[in-house]
């Protein structure tokens, strides 16, 4: 398998059934690869569901788990199925007091073509090998990760709230880069957005290989070292064009860049860069985030991280705080990036629907609240696609449709 992200075969989530977490008592629903879209009314446990589901494929093994059980149904474009199931036992066991170990309480299993590779309550699985197309791997830290290891592309969850990010540094805050003069290979910065911290992780990358390929041919100086680092600024400290093009072209943004007034200087064992913000262009004038309305931060937000997210992306109400005509170009995004990723949005907007094609209604899932049961999640049926095609071929726009029906009763 290659070991381009990129040139690697997909995978998708299939399947999921989820028991035991808020609302969420016990739910079976199925997936589409490309946009599924989640409505229903306020309470339905749309959020908890997403909140779930980011839970279960980010749980790293050994962890303590607040649901009960779990089990995805992975699927891959070359024809493999994977099952990630955790699930909390019950605890009617008597333990002595220091012999209790929550991870007795998680026990974990992945399953490779129905195959079971990995079982955290068997002790003679826990360090043995598996093969897959003909290498050996072990199941270390998490399905994910596994997954990844074999080479597949990431199927790691990006979960997008309806709040911005408690702290966005270079963004709404002046963020530091620091090189440390001693260690040609490792420089610290403060984590962001998905596509800042690529961004800095090739500056790192390409400070540190440029100092070593100057430190072969002579002793590098910290004068040299700085040099290094101000070149990298100057040539690698531009935000990506596939950023920028998807901004300018879903949102009032029209530009970006970095503010011209980087500062760098060195205390002898190190040197820091100080005050990389970003700058964005609207109607021709440029300003920093403080002077961007709320819903022009939100598109920025969320397209940015769709753009730069390979795995599984789950964005709750994306609508919120966005104008009706943002928010159809919004959605022209997100099902253009849904064409080579799997995107789960929630929403109570039935405009979202339009951009689902006839052929695409089973796409479509509905949540509601059942005071037994619980969060209750379904597909449309036969009979109400072909009705919603009717009107939609001899009427109107499908929003429409769903705002005459019951069908969100």
């Amino acid at each position: 398998m290659s070991n381009k992200l990129a040139e690697r075969p997909k995978i998708f989530v299939d399947k999921v059934h989820l028991k035991g977490f808020k609302s969420i008592e016990d739910v079976t629903i199925d997936f589409k690869e490309g946009l599924n879209i989640l409505i229903g009314k306020n309470g339905s446990g749309k959020s908890n569901f997403l909140e779930l589901m980011e839970k279960v494929l980010y749980h790293p093994r050994g962890a303590i788990i607040f649901f009960d059980y779990a089990k995805i149904i992975l699927k891959t474009n070359d024809n493999h199925t994977f099952f990630i199931e955790i699930e909390r036992p019950s605890r009617n066991i008597s333990y002595r007091k220091d012999e209790i170990d929550e991870r007795q309480y998680v026990i974990e299993k992945f399953y490779l073509d129905n195959e079971i590779i990995f079982d955290s309550s068997i002790d003679s699985m826990l360090r043995k090998p598996f093969l897959f197309k003909g290498k050996k791997f072990y199941y270390t830290s998490s399905a994910t990760y596994a997954l990844q290891r074999i080479g597949y592309q990431s199927i790691s969850p990006k979960y997008i709230g309806f709040n911005l990010p408690d702290k966005l540094e270079y963004i709404a805050t002046s963020g530091t880069f620091t090189f440390e003069i001693e260690d040609l290979l490792e420089a610290s910065f403060d984590r962001s957005l998905n596509f800042l911290n690529s961004l800095l992780w090739s500056l790192e990358a390409n400070i540190g290989d440029n100092a070593i390929a100057e430190a072969k041919n002579e002793i590098i100086s910290p004068e040299k070292i700085i040099d290094l680092v101000n070149e990298s600024i100057s040539n690698l400290l531009i935000p990506q064009q596939i950023i920028i093009d998807n901004i300018r072209a879903f949102s009032p943004i029209e530009d970006l860049r970095f503010n011209k007034n980087i500062n760098l200087y060195n205390d002898s064992k190190r040197i820091i860069v100080e005050n990389i913000k970003l700058e964005f262009k609207i109607n021709g004038n440029w300003m920093p985030w403080s002077q961007l309305s709320d819903g022009t931060k939100r598109l920025f937000y969320i397209i940015s991280e769709v753009t730069y997210t390979a795995g599984l992306i789950l964005i709750e109400e994306p609508e919120l705080g966005i104008h009706p005509h943002q928010f159809n170009l919004l959605m022209d995004f997100l099902k253009e990036q849904s064409e080579h990723k799997q995107i789960l949005i929630s929403t109570h907007a039935p405009k979202a629907l339009d951009h689902l094609s006839p052929e695409e209604l089973d796409s479509i899932l509905i949540a509601s609240y059942d005071l037994k049961k619980g969060t209750q999640i379904r597909h449309l049926t036969s009979k109400e696609i072909t009705k919603a095609k009717k009107y939609m071929k001899e009427v109107g726009f499908f929003s429409d449709y769903w705002t005459l029906s019951d069908l969100e009763e």
